[in-house]
């Protein structure tokens, strides 16, 4: 049995008799009352000994003690979504004492690793689907309004006309996932970092981008995956009717007139090569907040409709794109279409 002190950042293994005191100060005792939980003098002693040691270390709590305060705070403040929100965010928390190395350190080690272990690939491989070339986009759309206007007028908008989207507005859309330097293919440099018009950290950029073209103009419908090195799309095999998109969209109906529905999993592995920390789970979703807002951005220069979602239907969108949940996280979906 281990004890994880999420607020402390600490593990224990609890020794044999453990759980006997941990169910007799399931309600509020004085210490020495352990003595009645067994009738055997040799075992009550054990007891006792045990029972000092999880008050040393916290695993038992001590009315009015610091600790104790502290925990029904916490319980008060977070209580409404549960022990693994906790669990989660304390547990990923960095404390006084935590170590961080600095960037020339960080990359003379991950070249030293890189040769004994190589980086993930920054991009999925398209497997053995035929992938469609994308037409290449035009700044003209994009520069027909300045960047504050994008950001002044982007909005999240539900309803979407029966115009189809067209091509060339997805290409530049899922333009936002594409490298921006040449000399960032997956074998250069050695560690695998990645450069796009979105940050992510540490150049991992983990996220990958799907397609479920409903209305859109060239494409038949279904889902695809997006090869960004390529700028080109793979036909997946996943099908789905429009009341399956409302389901796999929480039940959110506007899910069902889309155009396009660009859906965000972020595969973990890239960023695991490079941090072991557990914490680095918050940069994934970080990662996504990044690109999704330009994404935005770029559909609100090309007038197109869109807004995001995380309220999904994890196993169902999983399904649908044949991934793993083990290793490729799904985390959001933008929605896009024309004005309505």
């Amino acid at each position: 049995m281990i004890w994880d002190d999420h607020l402390g950042h600490r593990q224990l293994k609890l020794a044999e008799g453990t759980e006997q005191v941990l169910r007799w100060f399931s309600s509020w005792r004085e210490a020495e009352s352990v003595r009645e939980a067994d009738e055997t003098p040799e075992t009550r002693e054990k007891l006792v000994r045990i029972t000092r040691t999880m008050i040393r270390y916290d695993v038992l709590v001590v009315r009015g003690s610091p600790r104790q305060l502290r925990e029904e705070e916490i319980l008060r403040d977070w209580g409404p979504w549960g022990a693994s929100a906790r669990a989660f965010h304390f547990g990923t928390r960095s404390l006084r004492e935590t170590r961080f190395t600095t960037s020339e350190v960080t990359a003379k080690t991950l070249l030293e690793k890189a040769k004994a272990s190589p980086p993930p690939s920054p991009a999925r491989p398209s497997g053995e689907h035929d992938s469609l070339p994308l037409p290449e986009p035009s700044p003209e759309p994009l520069n027909a309004i300045g960047l504050g206007d994008a950001l002044s007028k982007r909005r999240s908008m539900r309803e979407f006309g029966e115009e189809p989207v067209r091509l060339h507005a997805l290409s530049a859309v899922l333009a936002a996932a594409r490298p921006t330097r040449p000399e960032t293919h997956s074998d250069i440099p050695a560690t695998g970092n990645v450069f796009k018009t979105s940050p992510s950290g540490g150049a991992r950029h983990p996220t990958e981008v799907y397609v479920y073209a409903r209305n859109v103009d060239g494409l038949d419908r279904g889902v695809y995956h997006y090869d960004a090195f390529g700028h080109r799309l793979t036909p997946l095999d996943g099908k789905i009717d429009d009341d399956g998109l409302v389901e796999l969209a929480g039940d959110q109906q506007w899910a069902g007139n889309a155009g396009a529905l660009l859906i965000y999993t972020s595969v973990i592995e890239r960023n695991q090569w490079k941090y072991e920390m557990s914490r680095t789970y918050r940069i994934l979703l970080m990662d996504v907040g990044h690109l999704s807002q330009t994404v935005y951005l770029l559909a609100t220069a090309l007038g197109l409709n869109i807004t995001f979602t995380a309220a999904l239907r994890d196993e169902m969108v999983e399904e649908l794109l044949g991934c793993d949940p083990s290793n490729e996280l799904v985390l959001g979906m933008s929605v896009l279409g024309a004005r309505a």
